[in-house]
């Protein structure tokens, strides 16, 4: 893991392609949902594969990577709590981010997830994405309790989830 860290710093890093870091992203959540690891070896994977889905993010959408980070950083927050000192693991911070890569307003997203199976392609592949990022949500929603805008507004996104494609 140590070589994987200091891989991340050098000049080298930044040429790879995006099949590199995708592979890089696969062994580190491995790593991290490793049980018989420490709690701290197993956080430091985590870090990994949020690294290497920044790393490849150039190759696909913003929702794309913030799906894939929400999955991560989701995890993250199950297994190990929620923490406004750890960036990975900062609750209202991933659905301030996520509510930014949504894209539409909810009162668009509601209408559109109404009609999407009539809806043209590029609309669906829209909502399916908005999905993608809201999903890894779904099992942190007890956590987001009290009057923070971030908290609201998610929560009335997840109510959206399972009418979206």
């Amino acid at each position: 893991m140590e070589d994987l860290e200091r891989h991340l710093l050098t000049p080298e890093a930044g040429a790879r392609a995006a099949e590199h870091w995708e592979q890089l992203r696969d062994f580190a959540v491995g790593g991290m949902q490793s049980r018989g690891l420490s709690d701290e070896v197993r956080l430091r994977w985590g870090r990994l594969a949020l690294s290497a889905i920044t790393r490849k993010a150039p190759s696909q959408t913003p929702q794309q990577a913030t799906a894939e980070a929400a999955c991560v950083r989701a995890y993250m927050i199950q297994e190990f709590g929620v923490s406004n000192a750890d960036p990975a693991r900062d609750l209202p911070a991933l659905c301030s981010e996520i509510l930014r890569n949504v894209g539409v307003p909810l009162e668009t997203g509601t209408r559109l997830a109404e009609g999407w199976k009539s809806a043209p392609r590029e609309q669906m592949l829209q909502l399916r994405r908005i999905k993608n990022m809201l999903t890894p949500l779904l099992p942190l929603r007890a956590l987001m309790e009290g009057d923070d805008p971030a908290f609201q507004e998610t929560r009335a996104w997840l109510e959206l989830v399972p009418r979206l494609p």
